[in-house]
């Protein structure tokens, strides 16, 4: 009976599990013709709890209508725009009338340990009615690393800070997103997952038990780094931008070379390709004045692009206008994919060098020499580029290393390089 629902709620005895349940939803109007139709006596359908591990009662279906109900009770529910009386107006008759209508409950309980959080989900997932569930709550709905991660992510990184209020799980979504893409994408052939329901639910399962913790980490300091960058920018950002920005992030920390002012240069190139891009509708066919037409037709394609924001083209595409325009206001300069000089590479120095350190010019055993880049391969050096490499004993490469750490130019024999 509904004389009893404040009480379950206030000894936990029903529980929202805000692992999968969205929130409070219901429009007033929803709420109060509720209301109405109890007081009419009529069916408001069946309530779903399911009996979990602590002997409570996670609701399944039925969380809008019994939330409407205590507020009712509880005297917070928004009747400004109705006729209805308030539940502390009802007379001893009409309230008593109240309290005695019977809610209607069917109690689960699942009979396989090993599947019962697959019942819950689906049980979930198939029963809900009114409202529906967004892509984002029914991705929530589902348990595993994959979901701890992204909502781990999304409660406690302060780049979500930034971001406003979160309305039906959408920021719990854009962090899945991200993370399937760092997870799933081949960022050096700019291949990456669809971001369809269909994708994103094989993504969580394949991801249930098991995820690989470098990949989390690269995820995090992705979103480190647009927090440092951009900071107070990100409060304008919608989903979609947010998304193409953090494809971008994620592949020049990984491939560009020379990235030691690379946060004050991604910030100066968001501002600018921001701009350009809401300086004109979807819809114009000309540029802006003072927009070459070249640069239009850039951004209107990207404008194009980000319509069909969740298909792998689309996330390729956009990634793929954004470096050409990232390198056109600052130039791209991709790290070499070899680091090492290899054994041959290693004896061409060592021969040239007439078996003398490039550095103090002593006697040097080959197997033990090491090799270094002139210009440093963080900064574009490529180790194929034997002109600008050299050989050195262990310690002395260790020698170099200081020198430069201190901006001091260390100076090498004049037959090494």
């Amino acid at each position: 009976m509904i004389a009893e629902l404040s009480d379950l709620f206030a000894n936990n005895k029903i529980f929202i599990n805000t692992d999968y349940q969205r929130g409070d939803i219901w429009t007033p109007i929803q709420k109060v013709e509720l209301i109405e139709s109890i007081n009419n006596r009529y069916s408001i359908g069946v309530i779903v709890l399911y009996l979990n591990d602590n002997g409570r009662f996670e609701i399944l279906d039925g969380q809008q209508r019994l939330l409407t109900i205590c507020q009712y009770i509880n005297g917070t529910l928004d009747l400004m725009n109705s006729n209805m009386t308030p539940y502390s107006g009802l007379d001893k008759q009409e309230k008593a009338l109240l309290d005695a209508y019977c809610i209607y409950y069917i109690r689960l309980k699942s009979q396989d340990p090993d599947n019962k959080e697959e019942d819950i989900i689906q049980t979930f997932l198939r029963l809900q009615e009114g409202t529906p569930l967004n892509k984002a709550e029914k991705l929530n709905a589902y348990r595993g690393k994959f979901k701890d991660t992204f909502r781990e992510t999304r409660e406690n990184h302060p780049i979500f800070t930034f971001l406003g209020k979160e309305k039906r799980f959408r920021w719990r979504q854009l962090s899945s997103e991200m993370l399937a893409l760092e997870l799933e994408g081949d960022f050096k052939n700019k291949i990456f997952p669809s971001l369809d329901l269909t994708s994103m639910k094989s993504i969580v399962r394949k991801y249930e038990k098991n995820i690989s913790q470098n990949k989390i980490q690269t995820f995090k300091a992705n979103l480190d780094f647009l927090t440092s960058s951009l900071n107070i920018i990100l409060t304008g950002f919608d989903s979609r931008e947010f998304i193409s920005f953090y494809l971008l992030a994620s592949y020049l920390r990984k491939y560009k070379a020379n990235n030691a002012n690379l946060i004050n240069e991604f910030a100066e190139f968001a501002v600018e390709f921001l701009k350009n891009l809401h300086l004109f509708s979807i819809y114009d066919t000309k540029p802006p004045l003072g927009m070459k037409k070249r640069i239009f037709d850039t951004y209107k394609n990207y404008k194009l692009e980000s319509k069909v924001m969740t298909t792998s083209e689309s996330l390729k595409k956009r990634l793929e206008i954004m470096l050409l325009e990232y390198d056109r206001l600052n130039t791209i300069i991709i790290k070499d994919s070899q680091r090492l000089f290899d054994v041959a590479q290693k004896r061409d120095l060592y021969f040239r060098q007439k078996g003398l350190c490039g550095y103090c010019g002593r006697k040097m055993i080959f197997r033990l020499g090491t090799g270094h880049h002139v210009i440093a391969h963080s900064e574009g050096g490529r180790t194929a580029d034997l002109d600008k490499s050299v050989l050195l004993h262990e310690n002395c490469h260790r020698q170099v290393e200081k020198l430069i750490l201190k901006a001091k130019e260390p100076v090498f024999l004049s037959n090494s390089v």
